[in-house]
This record gives C-alpha cells, structure tokens and sequence, in this order.
C-alpha cells in the first residue's frame, strides 16, 4: 500500500462523518451550527483513490475478470450486508430511525445496490453502487484490451455523453473522478520524472481556476477536481519529501484510520444517531464545537472497534468459505 493513500482514506472518511455530524447539529438548532458542504468531498476522493487502486493492486497479476469482480464483492458486499441487515431489523422494528429525513427506503434494491431514486436501508450505500459500476466497467474494458490502465478512456467518453444527453448513474460524472484516480496511476506506473506531475498538478489547476471563473454548478466537477489536486499532490510529496519524525505518531495514526475507513464509512450512519440523541439527552445546552468533537471521535472510534472485531473476522470467514478448492 502506498502510504499517502492510505492517509486519504482515512482524512476522506472523517471528511464524510464530519459533514454527517455537521447536519445533525443543524437539525439540532445548536447556536451557530451551519453544515460543512466540503466534507461531501471525502466521497469523492474515494472514488478517485478507487480509481488508482483498481489498477494498482491488478496490474502485475494474470487477470481475470470473474476473479476480480468476486474478490470485490468478497471484499465489500459482507460487512455492507452485516449492516443493511441490521438496518432492515431496525426498519421493521422501528421505522421512522432509518431515512428519518424522508423518502422512500428500498429493501431489495438496497441489498443488490441497485440503482434508484430511492434511499438504501444503509443511505450511503450508493456510492458501492458506482463502486460496482466502475468494477464492472474495469473488468469488461480488460476482457478486451490488453491495457487496463487505459480505462479512464471509457470512463471519461461514458462521462461525456452523460452530459450532452443529461442521463444519470450509468453516464454520470462521477465516472469522471475514477478516471482521474487511472491516469494519476499511469504516471506512478511509468515512473515518470516528477516534472510530469508538475504537468498534471498545473493542468489539474487550471481547471480549479476554469471552475471558480465560470461557477460550475456539478458537484462532481467542483469537488472531484479539487480533490484530485490533493491526491496527486500526495502522491508527488510522497516522492520528494523526506520523512519528519515529529510526523510519525501522527502518520501512524492515519494510516490506522485508513485501515478503518470503510467500517467508519458504513458504521458512522449508525453511531451518529446513537450519540447524536445521548448528547442532546445528557447536554441539551451543549455547545457546537464539543458536540462536533464529541460526535466525530467516538465515531471513530466505533468505527475503529467495527474494523477490528467485525470486518476482519467476516472478511476472513467469506474469503475461507468462497474460495475452498
């Protein structure tokens, strides 16, 4: 694993828990609570960290395309389902806690991601629906050309006439950001000199000043390249830097955090809920920034604890059931 990127993952996955928590404290009424839109962008730097990962961990392998999309699915579908799960009994039991902002929850859809409208029983379950999506993009691009680390082609056509022709999900811009993840993988898989990631990171620029002069309105477009200036800065500091051993604790605990970062993904809808009502039980008076604090760490924290004794073991126990000779 590549350090800088396992960093991400873990400031990507606090990005996300603290806008979550953000909108709890608005919900709230907590005095001066406004949310903290820029947390949204920890989704996208996943997608884009999934790009360069893809075609990382596949590219000095015999691929196979059926092998690829079942190692992914062992890898993502059985903690997903451990808490899709556990909120379907919630549903059944006490309804009005899940998607309790609105909407329509799903059932079958949510445990196959497919595409809707609708809310999954684990709301941010969507973005494993894009997952798969590029997953089974990647594994059929390979069936065909020889060169995977090509598929941000594709990735970025499909992108395209999603916009021309305004359809969603299967030509949607978030394509666009696991594209970006391949072809900063193709300057880390030639090595080469670090001028081009200069070149990248100047041409990655002058699309942040193309988009606060023009004010785009896509989310994608807004986060996912401001997210990719920062990925690829990683990756180029990762390079040059040398290491500081004041950083090191500090390190060590991210790349903690990155090993965590699914599990705080999935398990933070829930954790949320339970603190939220805890603090405003125990400290209605609370004030903004402990109730953040407060919110945000012990998420981590479950989080931490859920990697530890439940994604590890199930993951361990799916890989030795599926994959008997």
């Amino acid at each position: 694993m590549i350090n800088s990127i396992q960093y991400l993952r873990g400031i990507a996955a606090i990005l996300v828990v603290y806008y979550h928590s953000t909108i709890k404290s608005v919900q709230n009424n907590l005095p001066d609570a406004e949310v903290f839109s820029f947390g949204q962008a920890g989704v996208d730097l996943f997608f884009i960290i999934s790009g360069f990962i893809i075609c990382f961990s596949t590219d000095k392998h015999n691929f196979s395309a059926v092998k690829f999309l079942k190692s992914r699915i062992l890898r993502i579908i059985p903690l997903y389902w451990f808490f899709t799960l556990l909120a379907l009994a919630v549903f059944i039991a006490l309804p009005d806690l899940v998607n309790s902002s609105g909407g329509e929850t799903v059932v079958f859809k949510s445990f196959f991601l497919l595409p809707t409208d609708d809310k999954y029983l684990v709301r941010n379950g969507w973005t494993l629906s894009y997952e798969f999506y590029f997953y089974f993009i990647f594994a059929l691009f390979a069936i065909f050309f020889e060169k995977r680390n090509i598929v941000f082609l594709p990735l970025i056509l499909l992108a395209a006439l999603g916009y021309i022709f305004s359809i969603d999900f299967y030509f949607d811009n978030y394509l666009l950001e696991f594209a970006m993840g391949v072809i900063s993988y193709n300057i880390f898989k030639y090595k080469l000199p670090v001028r081009y990631d200069f070149y990248l990171l100047s041409i990655i620029s002058l699309f942040l000043c193309l988009i606060y002069l023009y004010d785009f309105k896509s989310k994608v477009i807004y986060y996912g390249v401001q997210m990719w200036f920062i990925f690829q800065g990683s990756l180029l500091l990762e390079r040059v830097a040398k290491p500081i051993k004041l950083l090191e604790g500090f390190k060590r605990l991210l790349f903690k955090l990155g090993d965590s970062s699914y599990s705080l993904y999935l398990s933070h809808a829930f954790s949320l809920v339970i603190i939220n009502k805890l603090v405003m039980y125990l400290f209605p008076t609370v004030n903004k920034e402990v109730y953040l604090f407060v919110l945000t760490s012990v998420s981590i924290i479950v989080g931490h604890f859920v990697y530890t004794f439940v994604e590890l073991n199930i993951n361990l126990y799916c890989k030795r059931l599926f994959n008997k000779k």
